[in-house]
């Protein structure tokens, strides 16, 4: 669907090009009027127009003048010049200023019809080029590194993935592991030089770790890195099989370690913190391996400088598991955020089912995941503006501990349908009062009314309004408007003793002939025969 501007000193002129064209069927989503040059500029910086209509003789800002703004500043959008016959040289200048087309005054319909479709079809074509196979490549391949390092985050948060999807996913961003081999992690934390460093600096240091960690690994592994939240620097490390080697894997990766703190020490002048890890599958156990080498650093390391320690656990203990379905993406958090009612359910029953399914979680368990989902509710809640014991009910917030899983769902069902009913029906009524307070501002200022005007008096950009108010009530805002003066107009010829233009004028039309179009449509009379009849 496109967007088109319609462009006239006169307002008849734009107003009646508007109606009698059926814009919708030709694919036009929204018709746009600017009665100047300057209203013009304005609109093409608010909305994302594709063809302008414009009248070549106007005042202040000529229709010459508009193209040439136009081409500065918007190269995609098509320009049809409308001239008088006294003004085709001049509108020569229109062609050489790269107009699309220009039309002679007065305008067959049928002719403005064919020259928009052709240019609809040029502006299709040119479209489909741009978005051709050759040119969504060169885009992939440009964000490349920004995909991949996005894809091991969300590993590294938990994100769950199988093997053959996270194989297809390696395939398209050209990295060589494969799920079919054993990985380890080295996580590498850059001490305080690099700390003190602009966030430009510390982006190009980054940049060289990198590098050095490539060119040290690279020999006998592949390598896979990435930033994390902690501003830490994470390789995936996994052997190559295109290569033999007699040495133990485990060393090397300690050997390639130490070489990366000396060089980066030698050629940056800062001291990194190493922690590499024991080898898991790939990509099941890349969070457990993490957050062992995360672990590693607050336990073992602290803040302390320039240590390299290896996290694989030989101590034979068997350590706490943390509730992962709690915390991976995307979290609960963000799924209120997002109203995704669904998600939240899905999220519930999937941390709920980790209680069942593992026997060894303990009842503390079920209190931190009581305690996550208080969080998230009291946070919901506040964000809205409202007060989560008004909501759900003290009592609901105040039970005792649970001591199963299944109770922990119940309750936590019941606060989560108490929310959504209550902020669904805070939305709906929210939106009753949006279109009321629209249909009173209409009411009001029937005699120069726009959708810009009503959009700044309900504090909504136009276009969202307009969407709003067309799902609400399955009409156009400017239907209402239309409908609104109509009837205003058939009540003043009734009631009034105003003449047919005094009428016009009332409900803001400036042109008669124009008012007296629009209600025989309305009323299938003219406003004459209309009060004719009613006399």
């Amino acid at each position: 669907m496109h967007q088109i501007l319609l462009v006239d000193d006169e307002p008849y002129v734009v107003d009646d090009l508007s109606i009698s064209l059926p814009w919708r069927e030709m694919g036009f989503e929204q018709v746009h009027k600017a009665y100047s040059g300057y209203e013009a500029l304005e609109l093409l910086q608010r909305y994302p127009i594709d063809i302008v209509v414009t009248d070549i003789n106007m005042p202040e800002i000529s229709g010459i003048e508009l193209i040439t703004s136009i081409r500065s500043h918007w190269k995609h959008i098509r320009v049809v010049m409308l001239t008088g016959y006294a003004e085709f040289e001049y509108a020569r200048k229109a062609i050489e200023e790269q107009a699309s087309a220009y039309l002679l005054k007065p305008i067959a319909n049928d002719q403005l019809i064919a020259v928009i479709g052709k240019l609809q079809e040029e502006l299709r074509s040119e479209w489909e080029t741009w978005s051709s196979y050759q040119r969504t490549m060169q885009t992939f391949r440009e964000h490349l590194p920004l995909l991949r390092d996005r894809l091991l985050s969300e590993l590294l948060q938990g994100r769950k993935m199988s093997a053959p999807q996270l194989q297809e996913r390696l395939s398209q961003f050209n990295l060589p592991l494969s799920t079919d081999l054993p990985i380890c992690l080295a996580v590498v934390r850059p001490e305080e030089f690099f700390r003190r460093q602009d966030m430009n600096s510390m982006l190009l240091f980054e940049y060289a770790i990198i590098n050095i960690a490539q060119e040290l690994f690279q020999n006998r592994f592949h390598i896979w890195s990435c930033k994390d939240v902690h501003d830490y620097l994470v390789f995936v490390l996994q052997p190559r099989d295109d290569i033999e080697s007699s040495g133990n894997p485990a060393d090397e990766v300690a050997q390639a370690a130490y070489q990366l703190q000396n060089h980066v020490g030698t050629l940056i002048g800062g001291g990194l913190s190493v922690v590499t890890t024991g080898w898991g599958g790939f990509p099941d156990q890349v969070y457990t391996l993490y957050q062992s080498a995360i672990s590693a650093i607050r336990q073992h390391i602290g803040s302390e400088t320039g240590i390299y320690l290896d996290a694989t656990d030989n101590s034979g203990s068997q350590p706490v598991e943390i509730l992962q379905p709690l915390y991976e993406p995307p979290l609960l958090f963000h799924m209120f955020e997002a109203n995704n009612w669904q998600g939240i359910e899905e999220k519930l029953n999937a941390i709920v089912s980790e209680l069942v399914r593992n026997p060894d979680r303990s009842l503390e368990h079920i209190h931190e995941t009581r305690l996550h989902l208080e969080t998230a509710f009291y946070y919901f809640a506040h964000k809205n503006n409202k007060m989560l014991g008004e909501i759900v009910g003290n009592p609901l917030l105040e039970q005792a501990p649970f001591q199963t899983p299944d109770k922990l769902r119940e309750w936590a069902l019941e606060v989560i349908v108490l929310l959504k009913e209550h902020f669904e029906s805070e939305r709906l009524n929210s939106r009753t009062v949006l279109i009321r307070n629209v249909h009173e501002y209409i009411n009001l200022n029937l005699h120069y009314v726009s959708l810009q005007a009503i959009a700044d008096h309900v504090q909504m950009h136009p276009v969202y309004l307009s969407k709003m108010y067309k799902l609400e009530t399955g009409k156009r805002i400017s239907d209402y408007i239309s409908q609104v003066k109509m009837e205003k107009a058939a009540y003043l010829l009734i009631h009034t003793p105003l003449k047919i233009y005094e009428v016009s004028a009332e409900l803001g039309y400036s042109n008669a002939h124009y008012f007296i179009k629009l209600f025989k449509e309305y009323a299938g009379m003219t406003p004459h025969e209309f009060r004719e009849r009613a006399l």
